[in-house]
């Protein structure tokens, strides 16, 4: 089971990565048009991926050797395979609960907003 968790805190980890790499990466190339660094740095893209990389691998490497990180972690992942999921009949059941719900809630907001409309 630690195995297992543990890949899933890996993925996690490399997700949060190509998170802050995607980020860093769009804030860089916003600033870079903002001052026009295009027509300033040459190869400015490069530069701005390589530093989007190299965001992304250090973040993953600080978490990856974290111990409380990785043990809060690990926890996470403990108390999920834990949690009773619902089954399909009834996330049905509540899904068609809740389309209903909306279309009711919709047509008496329509009915209170043509009212209204009309007496004003």
């Amino acid at each position: 089971m630690e195995n297992q968790s543990q890949k899933w805190v890996n993925l996690c980890y490399a997700a949060a990565a190509f998170l802050l790499g995607f980020i860093v990466s769009s804030f860089c190339m916003k600033l870079a048009g903002v001052y026009d660094l295009e027509t300033k740095i040459r190869n400015i893209e490069i530069i701005i991926r390589i530093v989007s990389i190299i965001s992304g691998v250090v973040l993953f490497v600080v978490l990856y050797r974290n111990v409380e990180v990785n043990q809060f972690m690990n926890e996470v992942v403990t108390e999920l395979s834990r949690v009773t999921w619902p089954t399909q009949k009834e996330t049905s059941s509540a899904t068609v609960v809740v389309i209903i719900m909306v279309i009711i809630s919709g047509l008496l907001l329509g009915l209170l907003d043509y009212t209204w409309t009309a007496v004003v």
